[in-house]
């Protein structure tokens, strides 16, 4: 057999040993035939699917740093405010929209100064909705409205306090104003501050047999005249949206027949609204006088997030006169609830508790005072809604003597009533309470 030397010196590959005639080459210097092993050591790999990426976690709500969360009293059954809630929670999101609150009650929230705190104090934390719905005319002292300069003459009135109309419209305020010629109203945003501008109005009037013209003016430009006459009374709205700023509006009848009108609304596109209603002297009760289904439709239009009821101080005596006892009070409160959320059902209502006091006119009525808070309570539970206690959360029985003895005095001489001072108290308590409720709300998610 010829032996073959190869030396490698360099990097050249030695040639194999050629075999001899008539032999086989070794399997062993074979090469690699089989394809699926060629296959599978050529074959690129593929690369692994990319693990999809997870969207970015919406970032988690948190309170402002001045945002109360622990108030000096707390709403109870705060559940009945969440329909509220979610309304301040989209507008504090960003959410272009007004969050309208309606509020209702007696002397305690008259001249507009108890709901004025509320509405500044709302307003300054989720936004300026504007001034909200303005009645026509002062048809008493006890109706004003801050944020607006108001100035109407010459309109006849009823109040629902004084149960002068059979129809029962009375509008969303508690009063309606008629005229044939003579009358006039103008209505102002006022120069500075909170409700300096609007950007949305309404005329709130009534359409009837052989009715008249109104005449609608905004800013001194041309008048539009609405013809009010109709086949039966029903309500009526004409609604203007103008350049966001100061504005005034003017309504006067316009000839043809009796006018009838309710209010203006001047708002904002975003923010919050805080309608008021005063109505001197009158029982809880006198919500009863409305028409239901012109009720209904005044609170459909106005289209609340929240209706808040502060009555009780008149109907002190007619416990303490054996005249109703607390259990019918507690019917007649939830009646007249019932009555005004039919216009919005999934509205939030809250019921605040009476202050306290020794006096209705000239009756003593301190023995009756735990007695009708418990009622109102009680009413407030039947008709699903949300309840403060003014009178545990102001001390209770006798604090309104000790609140008058403070330096300086928190309540008015006439052993009835808190003074500006008070209700600044009041009202920011109650605003802590409720925006309390709130951060727990968005907390709980």
């Amino acid at each position: 057999m010829r032996a073959t030397l190869c030396i490698a010196l360099t990097l050249v590959a030695c040639s194999s040993p050629q075999p001899e005639p008539g032999s086989e080459s070794p399997a062993a210097v074979q090469p690699e035939t089989d394809p699926a092993a060629i296959a599978e050591v050529e074959a690129p790999q593929a690369a692994p699917e990319p693990e999809p990426k997870a969207a970015p976690a919406e970032p988690a709500w948190s309170p402002r740093p001045d945002d109360p969360t622990e108030p000096h009293h707390r709403v109870e059954n705060p559940e009945a405010l969440a329909y509220f809630y979610d309304q301040l929670a989209a507008l504090d999101d960003g959410e272009q929209s007004v969050v309208r609150v309606v509020h209702l009650g007696a002397s305690m929230i008259g001249m507009d100064d108890l709901p004025s705190i509320m509405r500044g104090k709302f307003q300054t934390r989720f936004g300026d909705g504007g001034a909200g719905l303005v009645l026509l005319q002062r048809y008493m002292t006890n109706y004003i409205h801050r944020w607006v300069d108001l100035r109407g003459k010459g309109w006849e009135h009823c109040y629902i306090g004084y149960l002068c109309k059979r129809d029962g419209h009375y509008g969303l305020g508690g009063a309606t104003f008629w005229s044939t010629g003579g009358a006039s109203t103008r209505i102002a945003t006022r120069k500075k501050g909170q409700g300096s501008s609007a950007s949305h109005i309404e005329l709130w009037y009534a359409t009837q047999p052989r009715g008249g013209r109104l005449k609608l003016q905004v800013d001194g430009g041309e008048p539009v005249v609405l013809d009010t006459r109709a086949e039966a009374l029903a309500d009526a709205f004409h609604t203007l949206d103008v350049e966001p700023g100061p504005h005034s509006v003017t309504v006067k009848p316009g000839g043809g027949g009796q006018a009838r009108a309710y209010g203006v609304v001047l708002e904002t596109k975003q923010g919050v609204v805080w309608d008021q209603f005063s109505w001197l002297g009158a029982f809880t009760k006198r919500m009863h006088a409305w028409d239901d289904a012109h009720i209904a439709a005044q609170v459909k239009q106005r289209d609340p997030a929240l209706l808040v009821f502060t009555f009780g101080g008149n109907d002190t005596r007619r416990l303490a006169n054996k005249k109703i006892k607390p259990a019918q009070y507690t019917a007649e409160f939830v009646e007249g609830i019932e009555k005004v959320r039919a216009g919005k059902p999934e509205a939030s209502c809250l019921v605040t508790a009476m202050t306290d006091r020794s006096k209705s006119l000239d009756f003593d009525v301190s023995a009756v005072l735990g007695d009708v808070v418990e009622a109102q309570r009680q009413a407030a539970k039947e008709a699903g809604c949300a309840f403060f206690d003014s009178f545990t959360a102001m001390g209770g029985k006798g604090s309104l003597s000790a609140w008058r003895r403070k330096k300086p005095p928190l309540a008015a001489p006439d052993r009835k009533h808190l003074n500006h001072a008070g209700r600044e108290v009041l009202g920011g308590w109650i605003y802590d309470a409720l925006v309390a409720g709130y951060v727990a709300h968005r907390l709980k998610g």
